[in-house]
């Protein structure tokens, strides 16, 4: 008898946890047509996708709303065939997904990255497609964007002969570019040169590249895409190498140039100082890891240009023979603690000595610390240690006037348009209040009469110190 009672309780305690996890598997879901889904944005743009490389991943956030749960019935890629455009949904791949369920008030993650095939075309095109969603019978889209754009590939690439890149289609360089010595590189105007991450431009011949203000020429990495929503990556240092002129290449000019967001900027290695070794006229050199345009022991002339934001020094000069005039050198590097200033200058290394005549005509040097001007001279003083500065403002200890200091304004000069520690941004136009206005000498100016946005720097006869102009209505 009580065997016969085990077995009847025993039959109705499996009957109790079968009904309980019935009832929990069983969830009921919407099917009113109101309750629909909602989404973090109702078009996914892609920045640029250079063709056969594809892009970064983005996502899609998908939220229901609702306290009731939802079954979505189906999510299509709508024109998977043509548009490049992959899908990830809950963890697989595809082009059409069923029955995907999303709980009460809870979210979920679609991930899409797209690769274009090659167009052949010069321009970009315009790639389209759009997630189509159904539930409850109703349909709700979210549309996909990308431009797709031809690029010219180099990997591991020598300059053997005298090449000329333009500007149709950007070039991407892996595995570094070398110039070999003896050979010329010109880049035409617009000309766009993106570099893979460790990448640099190796120049042991001659680089002319000759952009326009309208049209610069770009050395860049080849990130398209955010580190942050709204912070590209293209705004992060150490993207890339950077430009790197070694002893054997003389003669370089670059006219309105833009080198950014590199490990450094401009590397110039010892050379004979009876050739020119460097022109830099109208140019960006901004936010590098390292010195965004060091020199030893060469002859060079840096003018009209913006050198600006390094983890190291803006400008590092050790021995050589060197002109700038209307530079503007400004260091608020914001991405870590940086070890150098806005201008360094030396006459020697460690035991080695190096002879150094610089000259700074017109100049705006300054930057976030107390002091941006670091000089290091020989205890052998039978080696050169000349400078010069006129009608410039320096951010440093006040010295007294003499012929090497001549209509000196000693300030932290802060007050640009815009100082973007936070975002990144920045802008090194003066504003109404910055004390660079007017100090400029007129006729140093009359060599370079527009700034580097192009504007009469003359009009009314009083230059500012730096590459920018302070206009009246300057946002």
């Amino acid at each position: 008898m009580k065997k016969i009672l085990s077995i009847i309780l025993f039959c109705f305690l499996l009957t109790g946890i079968s009904t309980f996890f019935s009832s929990c598997n069983d969830e009921t879901f919407s099917t009113d047509s109101s309750h629909l889904l909602a989404f973090s944005q109702d078009t996914l743009s892609f920045d640029t996708v250079f063709t056969s490389i594809g892009s970064a991943t983005a996502q899609i956030k998908v939220y229901n709303p609702n306290k009731q749960a939802l079954k979505i019935s189906s999510i299509v890629l709508a024109n998977a065939a043509n548009s490049g455009f992959k899908v990830n949904v809950d963890g697989e791949k595809g082009t059409h997904f069923s029955d995907i369920e999303i709980q009460g008030e809870d979210s979920m993650h679609i991930f899409v990255e797209v690769k274009i095939n090659p167009q052949n075309r010069d321009n970009p095109i315009l790639m389209k497609d759009s997630l189509v969603f159904i539930t409850n019978g109703v349909q709700q889209d979210v549309k996909l964007l990308a431009y797709g754009q031809d690029v010219i590939i180099l990997k591991g690439k020598t300059i053997q002969k005298d090449t000329l890149f333009t500007s149709k289609r950007p070039i991407l360089i892996y595995d570094s570019l070398r110039i070999n010595e003896g050979v010329k590189l010109q880049c035409e105007a617009g000309t766009r040169l993106y570099f893979h991450d460790k990448a640099s431009m190796l120049v042991h011949g001659t680089v002319e590249a000759q952009g326009t203000l309208g049209s610069p020429v770009l050395f860049r990495g080849d990130r398209l895409d955010n580190m942050f929503t709204n912070l590209p990556y293209d705004r992060v240092p150490g993207q890339w190498g950077g430009v790197r002129f070694y002893s054997s290449s003389y003669q370089n000019r670059l006219d309105y140039v833009d080198i950014h967001s590199g490990e450094y900027g401009i590397l110039c290695d010892s050379s004979a100082l009876d050739k020119e070794k460097l022109w830099l006229t109208n140019s960006i050199l901004h936010n590098v890891e390292g010195d965004a345009l060091s020199m030893t022991s060469c002859k060079a002339e840096i003018a009209n240009s913006q050198i600006t934001n390094a983890g190291n020094n803006c400008v590092n000069l050790l021995g050589g023979d060197y002109i700038f005039t209307h530079c503007t050198l400004a260091n608020f590097f914001a991405w870590d603690i940086r070890s150098g200033v806005a201008l360094a200058y030396a006459n020697y290394k460690g035991k080695a000595t190096y002879p150094l005549k610089t000259s700074f005509y017109n100049c705006l040097i300054t930057g976030s610390s107390s002091d941006e001007v670091g000089s290091s001279q020989s205890d052998n003083k039978a080696i050169a240690f000349d400078y010069y500065f006129s009608h410039s403002l320096i951010n440093s200890k006040e010295e007294a006037a003499s012929d090497r200091l001549v209509s000196i304004i000693w300030a932290k000069e802060k007050s640009f348009l815009y100082i973007g520690n936070a975002d990144y941004k920045y802008d090194f136009r003066p504003d109404s209040l910055c004390k660079a206005k007017n100090i400029g000498d007129a006729e140093i100016a009359r060599n370079y009469p527009y700034d580097l946005n192009g504007r009469d720097r003359l009009q009314d006869g009083k230059p500012d110190a730096g590459c920018y102009e302070w206009m009246l209505g300057d946002k």
